[in-house]
């Protein structure tokens, strides 16, 4: 077998591999086998057929499945003799088949390779290293925000309709003095600051009281999703049928024992809070540091090929994730206009992009095998969020496709702070409320 190997634009390469007669020949004579062991024609016996009416039938189909046998024996052995780091499998154009057994197949390959980047230095990203501590009022705030959690509702009689507070209301809507689908609704509920409505209808129910009927004037946005009413005037007749407020249970011994404290003890509570919100805390710190770093990183390298492959599997990426969410807001079935491959195409050429940059990097690190130390960071963190972290972390251990998720974690960790450790100038403090919840 010969091979001959020429660079192409980007990343592609083109193989040239020349297979020789006898290798043709051999796999000829396997072909024909299959064929005559296989093969129905009229008149004649199976696996009894001449061989010149074998061939006379089916010569170019035992001819296609000879060539691409040996398309498939020889590839790989091209690959490597051309030392060539092929991503994906290569696009074959047959170049020299003429259904003669005593003559060469050459075919031709074009593959994609892993690009080869000049890695840049680390310091030129001069990122600010996001920093958090948890305080004592973060703390309280999350308090507060369970204990909101826990309230009830209570109507009050008199009360005016605030922040914080729910209204139940009807409303009736009209365009151009006329009624439109979806503007009527009794005893709806809104809860003033949560509730999301058309600009100026909540502003415009403030300060009204259970009995008050009125009419209010809003324009829907140029954005509405109903195309009918885009940017349009409209009118809402309002009755307040009633407003309450919520009513927080006592911080005591009943509360605490809600969120698992058995002993019911408000220090231990705190105590077990704060433990939680530390390791939220930290995670999110890490993710959001590890975000503005990659983002850097994309922008530093800039445009450069990558393997078609790469790019599909980020597609695929994408897609599942996305399918997942759909699924979390009770969306089944995506529709038939759903293409992942056009909605993703551009996000997953620069996620291909980075794999690639980060890949590298991982090499020129000596990061490509998971580091124990933080492997065991990885298993702490995760473990901690239950009783018994010992037995979490043995089970993690004993999986082998939680566990190797666990060491790629381990890998992406120690590249990031070995990067951050060069690419830092100087720190941003922010506080818990800017990090938790807005990975």
């Amino acid at each position: 077998m010969q091979v001959s190997s020429e660079k192409k634009e980007g990343i592609k390469h083109l193989l040239t591999v020349t297979v020789p007669a006898d290798d043709v020949k051999k796999a000829y004579q396997v072909s024909f086998v299959k064929y005559a062991k296989n093969a129905k024609i009229d008149g004649f016996r199976k696996g009894h057929i001449p061989t010149n009416v074998l061939e006379q039938q089916f010569g170019s189909q035992i001819f296609a499945d000879a060539y691409d046998a040996l398309v498939g024996q020889t590839i790989g052995k091209a690959i490597e003799e051309a030392k060539l780091d092929v991503v994906g499998y290569p696009k074959i154009e047959v170049k020299s088949a003429n259904f003669k057994k005593d003559e060469d197949f050459v075919y031709e390959a074009t593959v994609e390779v892993i690009p080869v980047l000049e890695l840049k230095p680390f310091e030129d990203l001069k990122l600010k290293k996001i920093v958090s501590e948890l305080s004592d009022a973060d703390v309280d705030s999350m308090i507060e925000k369970l204990r909101k959690q826990q309230g009830k509702w209570q109507v009050k009689d008199g009360a005016e309709v605030a922040d914080e507070t729910r209204a139940s209301i009807d409303f009736l809507g009209r365009c151009d003095g006329v009624e439109f689908e979806g503007g009527k609704a009794e005893n709806f509920e809104i809860i003033v600051g949560q509730t999301q409505m058309i600009p100026g209808f909540v502003e415009q129910i403030k300060g009204h009281k259970a009995g008050d009927k009125f009419t209010i004037q809003v324009k829907f946005p140029d954005e509405y999703h109903a195309e009918n009413l885009k940017g349009k005037d409209a009118e809402f007749d309002i009755t307040v049928n009633s407003v309450s407020e919520q009513v927080l249970p006592e911080l005591n011994e009943d509360f605490v024992k809600l969120f698992g404290i058995k002993d019911g003890s408000l220090d231990t509570f705190k105590a077990d809070l704060r433990k939680n919100m530390q390791r939220e805390l930290d995670r999110a710190t890490y993710v959001q540091n590890r975000r503005q770093l990659f983002d850097a990183l994309k922008a530093q390298y800039g445009e450069f090929d990558v393997p078609e492959a790469f790019v599909a599997s980020e597609v695929n990426r994408l897609a599942k994730n996305f399918e997942n969410q759909m699924r979390m807001y009770g969306m089944k079935k995506l529709p038939d206009s759903f293409k992942p491959a056009e909605m993703f195409k551009d996000e997953a050429v620069k996620e291909a992009r980075l794999g690639v940059i980060v890949r590298q990097i991982m090499t020129e690190l000596d990061c490509t095998k998971p580091n124990p130390e933080y492997v065991d960071a990885q298993l702490k963190q995760i473990s901690s969020a239950y009783e018994d972290a010992d037995e979490v972390i043995a089970q993690l251990r004993k999986d082998k496709e939680q566990f190797a998720n666990v060491e790629n974690a381990a890998i992406e960790a120690e590249v990031v702070d070995k990067i951050l450790a060069k690419a830092c100038d100087g720190e941003e403090k922010k506080a818990f409320h800017e990090l938790v919840g807005r990975q």
